[in-house]
This record gives C-alpha cells, structure tokens and sequence, in this order.
C-alpha cells in the first residue's frame, strides 16, 4: 500500500530557456525555488480510528461512480462483477481529508519457518476478493511541448541480445494455473540464485540459471499465514517483488484494502536469507485507517524501504494525495520491531500528484552515506514538467521525514486511447488484431511512470548518479492514433537536495505500433535496456525489447526485438491489461537484464501467461564474480550437525544451515565478520563467536561453527489408546479410561538425558490415574515417546467436547520445562447434510442480502458484512443443534453446479433467522463470489455456544427465476459414545 508524505509549502517559480537546434537531442532540467518541510512525532499528527463496516462489491452499484478519463490505479478486478467498497465510518473527501497517518508505535514482527516447509494456499483455492478500482484522477490537458523523438529504428547491434534463458511464468501455462482476475500486475525481481515472480494473488520460485519451478505457484496470503490477522486472510494483490542488493534480502510485499477497523495495510516479508524459499519475518503496517491505499511500489534506500501510494477514499470516489511511505529497513533486515513514516507529496494547483516512484537501487555502491532518496513523477497539471522530491528520514528516538520539492523542465503526455468509451471505462484504448472488437481494445495505462525508477552510483568526484525511468506518450500521426514510450536518464552529483537533473530523454516511436507498458533499468556499464509491450491492428499484444549502448548518440536507442511473440487477443475481461511490467538486473554479474511482462497463448479473457526472459548486451563485462561461504555447524559437546542455524555476516548477507548442518550462499568480494546464531533452538553462543571471514572472487571461503545451549523439549503429538479400557472409538468421551502417549521432539541445542515426567491436569471431570513416566534419551532433532502410558479418567458427568488442558512437567539433570498441550473430546460426530435443492419461486423472498467480502468466516468469527443490495431474493433455511456442554467450532460446504442463472451465498445465525435484519444472530458466512455460475462450492466456520441451536441459510445474490442445484454437509458435531466406566485398579 501506499505511505503519506506531509503537504510542502507551495513552491513556485521555474525558469525555462530556450535552447538551440544544436543541442536538441538533450533535455535539460531546470530546478525552481527548493522547499522544504519536515515532520516530527513531537507535532501532534491525529490517530485516526476508523471503523470499516465491510468490503462489499457489486457491479450494478459501481456503475453509479464517476469513471474520469485517464489513466488509473492497478486494483485488479475480477472476472466476476465485484461488490462496491464500502465506506468507513469517517469516509473522506477532498474537503475534510485529514493528512498521512503517522503512528510511530514500532511494529513487532513474527518469524517463519522455511517457506518450503509451510502449507501452500493452491491459488484456486485462495480467497477470492473482489476488489473495484477506484475513480481515477484526470490528467492535465495541455499538450506536452519539444521534447526528442526518434522515430526509425536504431543500430542493431544497440540492442541487447537474448542469453537463451526464458520460459512461462505464473500464469496459463505454469503448473497448471488457472488465473482468475484481471490484470495480472506482472511482477518480478532476480536475485542471487533466483528469480521470484508474484502475479496479482500469487507467485512462484524460480531457478534463475535454468527457469526451473522451486516452489509455487502459490497464493499470495500463504506467505503470511504465520502472522495472521488481515495479511493472512486478505489476498489483495497489488504486489512488489524487491531484492536488497546490500543485503542480499527478498523484500515480498502486498496491500490489504477494506480491513476492518484499519482500511489499509501493507503486509512486508522481509527474507532471513539469501534464499526466497527459507525463512521470512513478517511485518503488518496500517498505511491509512480510513482511507484506500493503492498502487504500491517499493524501492530499497540504505536508510529505508520507500514506497510510493495513491491515496483515495475509502469508497474510491475521491483522490485524495500521493504518499510516500518509509519503512525501517536496519530493524526489518533483524526481524526487530520496526516503524513507518509517512507524508503526503505536495499538491499543485490543489491536485495531488500520482503515477510517482521512489529510486530503487540496482548496485553495490550505495548513494553517498545520508543522501536523500528520489521521487520523480508526472506533474498533475503539466505535461511540460515533471515533479520531483527528495526524501530524507531519520530514525533513532524521534522519527521524521523531510520533502524536499521540485520541477523538472521535461515534457511527458497522455497517450491515446483509441475507444475511448464510457462502457469501457477509458480503458478500451490499445488496438488488438481481429477478432478483438474496438470494444476489446486494452488499457493503455496512462499518467504515470512505470516501474521501476532504477537507480546506479557510478561513483567518481563528483559522484555521478543515474536514474532511469519511462512513460507512455503520444506517437506520430498515425490511424488509428497510437502511444510510444518516452524514455529518461536522470543524473545527480551526490546531493541530497538538489533536483536531478535530464540528461538524456526520447520518445521511441519507430512506426504506427503501440507501444506501452514499459520499464527499464541500466547495466554497470551504462547500458539500457527497455522493454515493454506493442500491439496494433496487426501485431497481436506482444512482449519487446530494445536498448542502447552507453556510446551511442544521446536519446537513441536501437532496434528492437521480439521477446514473446503474442499468440491470441484478449476479448472482453474489463479491457485491463498488465497493470505494470518489470525489468531488472541479475545483481551478481551486474550485465544480465531480467524481463517478465503479460501475453496471450490463445484468443480469450482471463487467460493470460507470463514470460521471463534474460538480456545482456555482448560488450557488457560481467562484474567480479561472487564468492561462496560455507561452512558446517555443529553443536558442543554431542558434534551433533545442527539445521537452521543462520550465518549473518557484517553486510547483512545471510544463509541458515541445512538438515546436514551445511550453510552456503553467495557473498560479494570482501572481508566481513560472521556470526551464527538460533535462538529457538536454545543455542546461547558459537565458537568462535565472531570470526573474520575474506570472500573472493569466484572463490570458496569455509567457516565452520561450534554451538553451545541446551535442549528444547516440545510436544510432537499426542495419541489415544481407548481400545484396552475404553469405547474404542479413538476419542475421549465421558465416563471413560484412556490411555495417552505423549510424543516429545528436542528441537534444542545439545542431547536431553535422564528425562522424567509428570502429567497434571486441572479440567473438571479429569483425573490422571498414572501420571509419571521416563522418556528415552533424546539426541538433538531426536524424537521419543513416555516409556510408560499416562492414563486418564473421564467421569460420567464430564463436559462433553471440551477440550482437556495438560502439563507435562519434564525434569532432568540440569534443569526442568513445562510442556502445555490440550487434547479435543468427543470428536468425530457424523457431518449432517444440506439435501439437493434449488432455489426457485417457491421459496421465501428477502429483500436485501448480505455483501460478499471474499472472506470466508474460520472458527473465530467476523464482523457481519451488512446489507445493501435491495431486490428480491429467496431463500432456504436448515436447522441443526450444537449438542455439547462446550462451544464448537462447526463447517458449512455449500456445493453448487456451476452455470447457473445467478450466484448463491450461505450465511449462519444463531437460534433464528430474521431476514428483515441480516446481522441479527450473525455467525458467520461464505463471503465468496462466483458460487454457483462459475464457483462449485465454498466452505465457511464459526462457531457455535454450547448447547444451542443454529441456522445456515442459503440465498440468491441477485433477482433470478432458479438457482443451480446445490447440497451441503454440516461438520464438526459429536461423537457422545459414553465409555464403560473407571480405570482397572493398578
């Protein structure tokens, strides 16, 4: 999501000068009047507490919102007709909006497991979230003036030419993956080893070398599962793929859009390694509580993650600012409780700026220590200027953000948009080949730079700086019109509030094909390549590329080449298309360009692929060769190898030992000191603790490791032996005896001895009849069960179905632990069923309906989505009983034959149902579009106070004759089999 940058003073006055024929194949940036604002915690912002009734989304009501021409935000949109954003209880507009949202309460992260070893989300069976796009800002409408195009092709050999890596990313094609939302925000970053992809809701590990699948193609969500909350049950999109060249980090990240009571969020994985598919740590930032964050881009800065954001209401009626946000990049990179900051950019004749990006650093020389990060956009009023800001944070006891704003002198434009009509919302704009029909025709994304902003020190005295970005404009005359990629270096000498300068800029446009969809990144050795998408009324929507050699004439590039022909056209599916593309560099050889942008194998809609594809120009010299540390990790006394352990160096480079004890990762050339540590394994210290270490080119460096801690001790499973003195039916019940064996793993750092137990429990109804046990000796990863059974006893007026709390109070020679477990009762009760039925005249009619947020309700409840979408609906009522002296989780499946005329949703109440009031009694509900027309079924939870009574409703979404045919199974009820009576006397 979006940051807030605080609003500047106004600053005005900008000199232009002419310039000569001569000198027309350069753009000059004129800096105007700096000025500066600051912002600290000490100058009182608000906290906003805003409470969110609900994400609903419908199409028939988003029709009534303003649809202004222009280029707009990238939330993507479903193939089913979403529900509108609902307002929060403090909605803004542009009158009363408030400013960014600085809360300087650092926020606690949670560390993961290895990605590779979490359960995956299958994307078809993520959470299906319908989410509009927000009304868009207009343009300027001025016409851009000078400016150099080049309107032939250039040399050939200025273009990069392919390293024969390439193959299908996350999309058809790849695993079988069925994509399920328009468009696919085509996304991705190459690494040290590897290539991450995130499409939209999902993404993939890829081998960079050979294009081999390593994990995925997962939902997005399922790298939060650990850290719960709205990050784990939203799958919003938006995503950014980031890799920390100085720390050899992934940075994954998406945005969470109508959370209840904070409206947005930006959910942040920053790796514990070089590796993408080892550990993360996790962070939730609330980036707006009461207003719509959307169009996040990340770029990485030494003294922070800087994003870019547009912020609207959050009802997406209104635009409300452009916004930076930084995260605290030293504490993240630690997995430490970290902050944010925010501020607005300012506004220009009171228009907030969009379509800006922050710099996003591509090398191994950093900016000069302290500089301020770049921001750089269109100008909201002008398409004779170009916005800039430097952006400067301190961190440490009072946090602040400093803007220091700017014009540049240099011409961008809105490309046309070839349709143009209000039923395509001003996106039916790119020509397509037949069949597509002018109604297909595809959005062009206008008004905005495109990702990324790349950024290269060059080093020298003075430092020379060079910043690339690029936007879609205008071409030559042409029927149909069509758009070009203009194209722009920006250079800096190291200060941090001086306004970079152009140093070069062109308008590519070598014939009547639109092209759009760029971006575009620079190699060590000043080279460029661009790449980006080109369609017309004959060339079906198509992936290219081109570049230029750092000795070519200024503002020129060559010829370009096609990198992914494209094989069908995209009809209908909301004429969206790609959202943004992205090129970056391999971060080792410093040469290789990366690209991934969207094509289509076959003529249709949501059906798009991906492809990843390597660059490098021939005369690019690779930079020197990473060198390898490695090393095995052992623990003291045992010599026991130790998994998991991470090695850090100095520079923040990491990677975390295997099952065999063996680390390894790539480092750059240098002297570093390591550390290894693992503090959930109990380990207290290594040896040596911190040795220096010399990485060189090309070259292996072993540093080996010796740990020293204790044992952890914990629960590994528990098993119910029922069968000798109970009912048999392998659960606990009332009036029984059963025995239990209580499984341990040491997942510490040193062997567990002489190891005894005692189980106590204090759940009413339960006596330990044995309660004491040795276990064997446990080697480090070792696993071993009690020598001797513990046994229970249930009496005859136990409460059935509550859970049972134990300790197991573990001594041995050095020390004691308490290991805390609870075991379930009275579990394994029949599903009852839903019979098949259809809902059709027959039925009781409703007149409004739940909305459906696209999150279906778990066992800890969710705040009733509310109503609004009057017409008549029917319904069908099933009544079913929680039979059990405690409270009970219980699951719907709705099954549905799809095609029908219309969708259904199923709701749960408690005791009754009062269809004139839809949140009265409100348990919980399937929040999913799509069932029964082009879903098949939905699951949902809640849960149920004992011994009480429930409802589940299954209703139309919509006014329709009959539904499909659906059936349904009610889980999680009781088996209250009762056991024969006390323990056999020992």
């Amino acid at each position: 999501m979006r940051s807030a940058f605080f609003i500047p003073r106004v600053l005005i006055g900008f000199a232009l000068s002419l310039i000569s024929v001569a000198l027309a194949l350069f753009a000059f940036g004129l800096t105007p009047l700096n000025n500066s604002n600051s912002l600290t915690d000490t100058q009182g912002w608000f906290h906003q507490l805003a409470s969110a009734l609900g994400v609903h989304l419908d199409s028939q009501k988003l029709a009534s919102l303003p649809a202004p021409k222009g280029g707009g935000a990238g939330v993507p949109l479903s193939k089913i007709p979403g529900e509108p954003l609902q307002g929060t209880s403090q909605d803004q507009t542009a009158a009363n909006y408030t400013g960014p949202h600085n809360n300087f309460r650092p926020v606690e992260a949670v560390h993961t497991r290895p990605l590779r070893q979490l359960p995956k989300i299958p994307p078809a069976l993520a959470v299906r979230r319908e989410v509009r796009e927000p009304a868009r800002p207009k343009p300027p409408t001025d016409t851009p003036s000078g400016g150099f195009k080049q309107t032939l092709p250039g040399p050939v050999l200025s273009a990069p030419t392919p390293t024969g890596v390439s193959w299908d990313g996350v999309g058809v094609g790849l695993a079988g993956f069925v994509p399920s939302s328009n468009p696919p925000d085509t996304n991705g970053r190459v690494g040290a080893k590897q290539y991450v992809q995130w499409n939209n809701t999902s993404f993939a590990v890829f081998n960079k070398t050979t294009g081999a699948l390593l994990y995925g193609p997962a939902a997005g969500n399922t790298l939060f599962q650990s850290l719960g909350g709205v990050c784990a049950t939203h799958n919003d999109g938006d995503p950014v793929v980031a890799f920390d060249i100085l720390a050899g980090r992934w940075i994954l990240s998406q945005f969470v859009v109508g959370a209840d009571p904070e409206f947005s969020h930006q959910c942040v994985a920053v790796s514990q390694t070089e590796d993408a598919t080892g550990a993360y740590f996790l962070y939730d930032f609330v980036t707006d509580p009461a207003n719509f964050v959307d169009y996040p881009k990340i770029g990485v800065w030494p003294d922070g993650y800087y994003m870019s954001g547009h912020v609207f209401n959050s009802t997406g009626t209104a635009f409300l600012a452009g916004r930076i946000f930084v995260f605290e990049r030293e504490k993240m990179l630690k997995g430490l409780p970290a902050r944010q900051l925010q501020a607005d950019l300012k506004r220009y004749a009171n228009k907030p700026q969009f379509g800006f990006l922050p710099s996003d650093l591509d090398n191994l020389t950093p900016p000069p220590a302290g500089e301020a990060a770049f921001v750089i956009g269109p100008h909201p009023t002008s398409t004779n200027r170009l916005a800039s800001a430097r952006v400067a944070v301190t961190w440490g006891g009072a946090p602040r953000i400093r803007l220091t704003e700017s014009l540049i002198a240099e011409t961008w434009g809105i490309p046309p948009c070839v349709n143009d009509t209000d039923a395509g919302d001003h996106r039916d704009c790119v020509p397509e080949p037949a069949p597509a029909t002018p109604a297909d025709y595809i959005d062009n994304l206008d008004f905005r730079l495109m990702y990324r902003l790349a950024y290269r020190n060059f080093g020298g005295s003075p430092v020379q700086e060079s910043l690339v970005g690029n936007v879609t404009v205008k071409g030559g005359n042409s029927n149909p019109n069509h758009g070009a990629i203009r194209w722009y270096e920006f250079r800096n000498a190291g200060n941090s509030t001086t306004t970079p300068t152009v140093f070069q800029a062109s308008t590519y446009d070598p014939d009547a094909a639109y092209r759009w969809l760029g971006s575009i990144a620079m190699d060590k050795d000043h080279n460029i390549a661009l790449g980006y998408s080109k369609s017309s009324l004959s060339v079906k929507p198509s992936i290219f590329i081109t570049g230029r050699l750092s000795t070519d004439a200024p503002n020129t590039l060559g010829t370009e080449a096609q990198v992914q022909a494209g094989i069908g056209v995209q009809q209908a599916g909301g004429n969206r298309w790609g959202d943004y593309s992205a090129m970056t560099l391999d971060p080792v050889d410093q040469c290789t360009f990366y690209y991934t942008n969207e094509y289509l194998k076959t003529n249709g809609q949501f059906n798009w692929s991906t492809r990843i594809a390597s660059y490098r120009f021939p005369s690019c010299t690779s930079a020197p060769a990473w060198g390898t540390l490695t090393g095995t990790v052992r623990s003291s006394p045992s010599n026991a190898t130790l998994s998991g352990v991470v090695v850090t160096l100095s520079n923040g480079y990491a990677g975390a030992t295997n099952a065999n004890g063996v680390y390894s990762f790539l480092v750059p050339p240098g002297t570093y000191t390591a550390t290894a540590a693992d503090a959930d394994r109990n380990c207290t210290s290594a040896s040596p603790p911190s040795p220096t270490v010399t990485i060189t080119s090309g070259g292996t460096t072993t540093q080996n490791f010796s740990m020293v801690g204790t044992s952890n001790l914990q629960e590994n499973g528990v098993a119910i032996d029922d069968a000798t003195s109970g009912n048999g039916n392998g659960v606990i019940n009332s009036n029984e005896c059963v025995n239990l064996n209580v499984a341990l793993k040491n997942n510490g750092c040193a062997n567990a001895t002489g190891i005894s137990a005692t189980l106590t429990t204090s759940t009413p109804g339960v006596t330990v009849t044995q309660d004491s046990s040795s276990y064997p000796n446990l080697a480090i990863d070792a696993t071993g069960t009690n020598s001797t059974p513990f046994q229970i006893q249930t009496s005859n007026s136990f409460d059935c179905g509550t859970e049972i709390a134990f300790d197991l109070t573990l001594t041995f020679p050095n020390g004691s632990t308490t290991v805390t477990f609870t075991v379930p009762t009275c579990t394994g009760g029949a599903d009852q069923t839903i019979p098949s039925s259809v809902l059709d005249a027959n039925d009781p009619t409703q007149a409004d309906r739940l909305g459906r947020d696209g999150q279906p309700s778990g066992c800890g409840g969710k705040a009733c989505p509310g109503g609004g979408f009057p017409g008549t609906k029917r319904f069908q009522t099933y009544n079913f009983t929680n039979s059990a002296a405690a409270p009970a989780c219980f699951t719907v499946t709705i099954n549905a034959a799809t095609g029908g005329a219309g969708d259904i949703e199923s709701a749960a109440y408690l005791n009754s149902y009062n269809p004139a009031n839809l949140c009265q009694n409100y348990l919980g509900d399937s929040g999913v579009v799509g069932l029964g027309t082009t879903v098949g079924s939905a699951s949902y939870s809640f849960t149920v106070p004992a011994q009480s009574n429930f409802v589940v409703v299954v209703n139309t979404t919509g006014t329709i004759t009959a539904s499909s045919q659906f059936s349904g199974t009610v889980s999680g009820f009781f088996d209250f089999t009762p056991g024969p009576g006390p323990c056999p006397a020992h």
